[in-house]
């Protein structure tokens, strides 16, 4: 398979046209439109419909480029190791997280990361938890911190849990049940819901506490980030269950936060590569984690948000 057909075929697939991806790839339209031909014959696969002058890729296509993807992220992962050896010798850490963690927790993560080895890079990606343990798996990140892990690719994944956090009620300043200490799931009957996406793992452990206890809510609105959640609570949109290590950066805008009996409880994820020891810096990265999650739990004690194992 030649190189020169693959690159033509990803610039064809990101431009959507023959003669953009000529000029991407400093080349000519016939040339572009002969490696693609020769593409097709080597996988005996056929990538584009032509109609006239438009261009439609098959399903074939969009599946074919995804691997493709992967290919051109593996050879920039090792151009920026290379780069990053050039320019500093002293190591780079590669990081993935779930989106819950991206914000607040991975920040501080980082932060007192590099206070304890100065000079190293940090490379935080934050993806999906499916995506999370293919990366890890394919080991292109270290570690990775995610809320839900699928054993999906077991033999290359070492997955620990760090963490069973509980969830808590977020409620804008002023709601009817601002003032309690504790709010009950009957409490929520009948009020405007925000919640996460239904492909999101965290979503049934919400929905089956509320349905086990036959509980209607009206559900207003659907988000794939515990961040949009939160800022639309904040806003008097609706309440919702959230993730603490989330919420808790927006308690200054005015998010309440009370714990919900009955509990449920977002866990927190290691992902590691199965076939090699961890590297030193991502034990030193692994040990500043559970430090931050314990000081979570100090932190929010009078709350007890919080379960290690």
């Amino acid at each position: 398979m030649n190189p020169k057909s693959i690159e033509a075929f990803r610039a064809v697939m990101l431009s959507g046209s023959m003669t953009i991806a000529a000029r991407d790839i400093h080349t000519t339209q016939p040339n572009v439109s002969r490696l693609i031909s020769h593409l097709e014959y080597d996988l005996d696969m056929k990538l584009f419909e032509r109609t006239g002058n438009k261009l439609a890729p098959t399903d074939e296509a969009i599946a074919f480029l995804v691997e493709v993807e992967r290919y051109y992220l593996g050879l920039k992962t090792l151009a920026d190791s290379a780069n990053n050896i050039k320019r500093f010798g002293s190591g780079r850490l590669r990081i993935a997280t779930a989106p819950a963690l991206g914000l607040g927790f991975i920040a501080r993560a980082v932060k007192r990361f590099s206070e304890i080895c100065p000079g190293v890079t940090v490379s935080v990606r934050t993806n999906n938890s499916a995506t999370l343990e293919q990366l890890i798996a394919s080991q292109l990140c270290d570690v990775a911190l995610a809320v839900y892990a699928s054993g999906g690719n077991s033999n290359a994944v070492k997955v620990e849990k760090l963490a069973d956090i509980r969830g808590m009620c977020a409620l804008p300043a002023g709601h009817r049940l601002a003032d309690r200490s504790v709010i009950q799931a009957s409490d929520l009957g009948g009020e405007s819901f925000i919640s996460l996406s239904h492909h999101d793992g965290m979503r049934e452990r919400v929905d089956s506490l509320f349905q086990d206890l036959h509980i209607s809510r009206s559900m207003l609105v659907e988000t794939e980030f515990f961040a949009t959640i939160c800022c639309m609570v904040i806003h008097g949109v609706g309440v919702s269950v959230v993730n603490p290590l989330v919420a808790k950066d927006f308690i200054a805008q005015g998010l309440v936060l009370k714990p919900l009996e009955p509990r449920v409880e977002f866990p927190v994820y290691l992902l590691s590569p199965s076939h090699r020891p961890a590297s030193i810096l991502a034990q030193q990265f692994l040990d500043v984690v559970r430090q931050l999650l314990a000081e979570y739990m100090r932190e929010l004690t009078t709350q007890s948000p919080l379960k290690t194992d």
